[in-house]
């Protein structure tokens, strides 16, 4: 079955309704040990509750905008049938992020070794 969500670096889309949710990912973040793709809404609202509606686990245990650690997380798991392609996809946004991120490292030691300090 071919889903209509798209995993974008900083968001969701819904190609049907083009509606878009700010979000960020983690991978396999459970205590339990159960492969997961976690997705993590930016802002507050139930936009992310709407784009995977019926598609996967939705969970907001907010009810005002006081609380400033959740505002939504949905949980995909290898039994949902858009695990593979979330998967595949957010694999590959954290893993640019990573190449990124060591790009920019690599850089500040570079300046910091020209200057005769040490990088932290």
């Amino acid at each position: 079955m071919s889903y209509k969500i798209k995993f974008l670096a900083f968001c969701v889309k819904n190609t049907e309704t083009g509606k878009t949710a700010r979000v960020h990912y983690s991978l396999d973040n459970r205590t339990d040990g159960r492969k997961c793709v976690t997705v993590y809404a930016r802002d507050y609202g139930h936009a992310i509750g709407e784009i995977f509606n019926g598609v996967a686990s939705y969970k907001n245990d907010t009810d005002s905008m006081t609380d400033y650690f959740d505002k939504g997380t949905v949980r995909i798991f290898e039994t949902d049938g858009i695990y593979t392609e979330a998967r595949a996809a957010v694999e590959l946004i954290l893993a640019k992020e990573e190449i990124k991120r060591d790009a920019r490292w690599a850089a500040r030691r570079a300046r910091a070794d020209a200057r005769g300090a040490v990088a932290r």
